[in-house]
């Protein structure tokens, strides 16, 4: 499968865009696969297998998808999807907010799933603060720009904007990007360089100074520790699995067994199988 790249970029409509966000400020969200995150991700559902806003997990089924009443309150996303990608392979689309100071847990998707999806990212709110990272990369979406996400690979996102950053994520049951673009595009392969985000080498004796969060770590502050070395991720020379061995031996050098297993548990579930 082609690896996540930039495909092209759309020319929004600011103001029939602004609209379609108003109104989706008013959507229920959910906190589905909230396993994942540190801080706050939400999602609201525009297309999924049965048209119900509260069908929020990815799962196989036969057929396209159905359009719920979040999907129809936008007329402007859905004349964009439907412009620019085959809607009678569409699978899940959604509204997955970002909130401030939030950031993912890296993780890989379609794990529960029977045949991996494509997903598609088109960012509608975001700006120079807003980060996504496959793996050792860091790089950005930005705005109105069409991504194929390799979401089968290690990623994460972060948000440090001082507002929430608003993706339209869609999947589809195709064997590639170019398969749900409408019409067909050329798709590269790889991040392209002018989307990467340099980071720093890591410092002489940083990662025996993360070491010293044993001393505070416990279960209640566990996913806080998590935040803080996912976050030095997208700003020094790691990898998105060295965020899961950090965390490991943080918990080990603490002596607490339960840490120990739980953080073993977490990598399992977001990198192995679910």
């Amino acid at each position: 499968m082609t690896r996540t790249t930039r495909i092209t970029a759309l020319d929004l409509d600011t103001a029939r865009l602004a609209r379609d966000l108003a109104c989706a400020e008013r959507f229920g969200y959910n906190d589905s696969y909230s396993e994942f995150i540190c801080g706050s991700w939400r999602s609201c559902m525009l297309w999924n297998r049965s048209g119900d806003v509260d069908d929020c997990f990815l799962e196989d089924y036969p057929g396209a998808a159905r359009s719920t009443e979040y999907g129809d309150a936008l007329p402007y996303l859905r004349e964009l999807v439907g412009r620019h990608f085959r809607v009678e392979q569409l699978k899940f689309a959604r509204l997955a907010r970002l909130t401030p100071g939030s950031v993912l847990v890296p993780h890989r998707d379609y794990l529960e799933l029977e045949s991996d999806l494509t997903r598609i990212h088109l960012p509608l709110q975001t700006d120079a603060d807003c980060f996504s990272a496959e793996e050792e990369t860091i790089y950005q979406m930005k705005l109105g720009e069409v991504w194929f996400l390799d979401a089968t690979r290690i990623h994460s996102a972060a948000c440090r904007s001082d507002r929430d950053r608003v993706h339209l994520i869609l999947d589809f049951s195709t064997s590639g990007p170019a398969d749900a673009l409408r019409p067909d595009s050329t798709v590269g392969s790889g991040i392209p360089e002018d989307s990467v985000v340099p980071r720093r080498a890591l410092a002489p004796g940083e990662k025996k100074s993360f070491e010293s969060l044993a001393d505070v770590i416990d279960p209640a502050n566990y996913q806080d520790m998590l935040a803080i070395v996912i976050k030095r991720y997208f700003d020094a020379d790691l990898k998105a699995a060295d965020v899961f061995s950090w965390l490991g031996d943080i918990a080990e050098a603490s002596g607490r067994p339960e840490l120990v297993a739980k953080a073993a548990r977490h990598e399992e579930h977001c990198l192995v199988s679910r």
